[in-house]
């Protein structure tokens, strides 16, 4: 390979990336194409599958560990829904019993067509995420963690079930060491040192193997700006234990070895112009520190035109407040594009109570994910509706 190609590695990071945008729709209708051909296939010979053949169900592996992940997690739930109130669960006799017991059951998955599609299709879903835009996985699997803690064992899941630019999650759970929890604050931190000189993985290869199944291209899954560049083709068995989640995937069959150059800080070259660095905000208030106003000066705040405060003019539902202009500029600023988290947002919020439960909802689900404190203004806005919403 040429290396004059990586001579400035932030500048052709910025131009490969920084005009690029994942097309969510794109990739949740190519990922359902993808199971769908998978599943006719598999399910035409099969009436249910079990977890060896879900291991080997598609040529990209971390397609194959989401899938287990994800039933590990079900797996998981339905332990703890087996537990009862009048039973005494903490003996060790028990303890003992029901750990031999679910690992058996482990070992005996077997899934029908209409219950696992949708899983795989969310797995190739994840896959392509992870793929194209890694800081963006990463970033949302760290501030998705509940309580706003990383746990030693959710971090630990991670680096067990990723294939794909698995260093990253190798450098976090280096970082967590021995300890059995931080804030994801810290954890971010972390994360954006672990980004630093990554090496990524080479995405013209995995095309090619998603591409026997379902044709696909990188224009497939972006959004470009018309003076976007493109970038070149030069940038670009299992061991069973006593349970079957102990699967490591380094034990299965390696084919995806092959990562692109080092970029180095390419984290940095999304960004158009340098930014100060920023604090995540503790609780919704104080994302709107430094002169922004709080939520209770907006609860206060006139609206313009008619001399009435918005706590004078509720409404029945939020949507019925938010203009179509409105949408578009939330959709955008408040939810990085995604009008299926958008939708969900505005349900969970109108199914709240009052306003000091949607508050602690914004708080808890909404700011710290998608870091709001860039789009004050936006923010404020949208708080206002919320507020006329349970006036």
């Amino acid at each position: 390979m040429d290396n004059a190609m990586f001579t400035n590695p932030i500048e052709i990071a910025t131009q490969i990336f920084i005009h690029m945008k994942l097309d969510l729709s794109a990739i949740e209708n190519y990922s359902q194409q993808y199971a769908t051909k998978l599943c006719d296939e598999f399910f035409s010979k099969n009436s249910a599958i079990t977890g060896k053949q879900i291991l080997q169900l598609s040529n990209v592996a971390q397609v194959n560990m989401f899938v287990v992940s994800d039933l590990y997690e079900k797996w998981k739930s339905d332990t703890e829904a087996f537990k009862s109130p009048y039973f005494n669960f903490d003996s060790e006799e028990v303890k003992s019993a029901l750990q031999t017991f679910m690992n058996t059951v482990s070992q005996h998955i077997m899934v029908k067509r209409e219950d696992f599609e949708p899983i795989l299709a969310k797995s190739v879903d994840k896959t392509l995420t992870l793929l194209f835009d890694p800081s963006k996985y990463f970033d949302d699997f760290v501030r998705d963690s509940p309580e706003f803690t990383l746990t030693q064992e959710r971090l630990a899941q991670l680096s067990k079930y990723t294939k794909i630019n698995k260093s990253i999650p190798e450098a976090l759970v280096a970082k967590m060491g021995d300890e059995k929890k931080t804030y994801v604050t810290t954890a971010l931190n972390w994360l954006n040192e672990a980004s630093e000189n990554v090496q990524f993985e080479d995405t013209d290869k995995y095309l090619t193997m998603f591409s026997t199944k379902i044709p696909l291209t990188k224009q497939m899954l972006v959004k470009q700006t018309p003076n976007a560049v493109q970038p070149t083709d030069n940038q670009g068995g299992m061991k069973m234990s006593q349970s079957f989640f102990d699967t490591d995937p380094e034990d299965l069959e390696d084919d995806e070895d092959a990562p692109l150059p080092t970029v180095a800080s390419v984290t940095a070259a999304f960004e158009k112009e340098p930014t100060p660095e920023v604090k995540l905000p503790n609780s919704l208030n104080d994302s709107f520190d430094d002169g922004l106003p709080t939520v209770n000066d907006l609860l206060k705040k006139e609206v313009i035109g008619n001399g009435m405060t918005f706590t004078q003019q509720p409404v029945k539902t939020i949507s019925e407040a938010i203009s179509l202009n409105q949408k578009f500029i939330f959709i955008g600023r408040l939810f990085d594009g995604d009008i299926i988290s958008y939708n969900k947002a505005i349900e969970d919020l109108d199914a709240c109570t009052n306003f000091t439960d949607a508050k602690a909802f914004m708080n808890r689900a909404l700011a710290p994910k998608y870091n709001w404190i860039m789009a004050a203004e936006e923010a404020d806005e949208f708080l206002e509706i919320i507020g006329r919403r349970f006036s």
